[in-house]
């Protein structure tokens, strides 16, 4: 008798595949459209599999959400940079990451909505952001950091959810416009 069981993935690479399922369905997607079945249709794995990896949809949002945060944190501005340098580095960072994850990101943003775990972890995200950006400005204008760090996540947000393929130039033109006039006033030139 010839068996008709798929072969045994191993667990990083069913894992792997779960996460990238799900990460291509959010591109094109709502969270709340997303389902464990069609997640597992395109990791091409039986259902039973995503319960062992995974408690639900919002634990892969988390995961996610750890996938991203690892790349944004591997590719940090360097720190021998005068000040606007690092800061305009910083945010051509922010908008090249939603211009490569927005979809992604949007479709955690309205997770975070639906789940606390998965809100906690975003607000960790937005956290992280702060933390990394308050030393690249000076002692007098660090309290402007969350507000414009909000900002930055609405506008950048609102540019995917209106076009995934938004210019990145234009955005990043415009939130150095906001930040370095608001951080950097005595340096910038009109």
């Amino acid at each position: 008798m010839v068996s008709t069981r798929a072969p045994r993935v191993p667990a990083d690479e069913a894992r792997r595949r779960i996460i990238e399922a799900a990460t291509a369905l959010l591109r094109t997607r709502r969270y709340r459209d997303l389902t464990v079945e069609d997640v597992m249709a395109e990791a091409r794995l039986s259902r039973t599999v995503f319960y062992r990896y995974f408690d639900g949809l919002p634990a892969v949002a988390l995961a996610l959400i750890e996938d991203l945060v690892a790349a944004v944190v591997a590719d940090q501005p360097a720190s021998d940079e005068e000040r606007p340098a690092i800061l305009r580095r910083a945010l051509v960072l922010v908008v090249h990451t939603f211009h490569e994850h927005g979809p992604v990101l949007l479709a955690l943003e309205a997770a975070a909505h639906a789940d606390a775990a998965v809100e906690a972890a975003y607000r960790e995200l937005l956290e992280r952001t702060i933390v990394q950006i308050e030393p690249m400005l000076t002692e007098d204008v660090r309290h402007v950091t969350r507000p414009l760090s909000i900002l930055n996540a609405a506008y950048l947000l609102d540019l995917v959810a209106a076009d995934p393929d938004f210019d990145e130039a234009e955005a990043l033109e415009a939130l150095w416009t906001v930040w370095s006039r608001s951080t950097l006033p005595q340096q910038v030139d009109t």
